[in-house]
């Protein structure tokens, strides 16, 4: 699966390498499909999307915080059989579900926040 983003002026696509219990890797693909890095790795040397360290730091910095809503989303649809959008329609409270994220797949109170409708 993956996730088509848009960060300012430019396109990336997001594929989960790992899922598992706690943190989820993304490869990053420019829009004409070249790998350009991972979440966990960074940007690749010699990537020329970006004009200055600076900016590349901030892309990876707003890139951690969309890939952890991603995996927040992916994580939810396993452990709940429905897609994020539905937990409404679930017989738990909201507390309840983000203590289960929190607990089982690690993922933040705050980022579940962020997810949930």
């Amino acid at each position: 699966m993956e996730k088509l983003i848009m960060y300012k002026n430019y396109f990336f696509f997001l594929r989960p390498v790992n899922l598992d219990m706690y943190d989820t890797e993304f490869e990053i693909y420019d829009l004409g499909g070249t790998n350009i890095g991972s979440t966990v790795w960074g940007i690749k040397n010699g990537t020329k999307l970006f004009s200055s360290e600076t900016e590349k730091d901030d892309f990876m910095e707003w890139l951690q915080i969309e890939a952890h809503k991603i995996e927040a989303m992916l994580k939810f649809a396993l452990e709940f059989n429905c897609p994020v959008e539905n937990a409404d329609q679930l017989d738990l409270s909201t507390d309840k579900i983000v203590q289960i994220m929190k607990t089982k797949w690690s993922i933040p109170p705050e980022i579940m926040d962020a997810v949930l409708p």
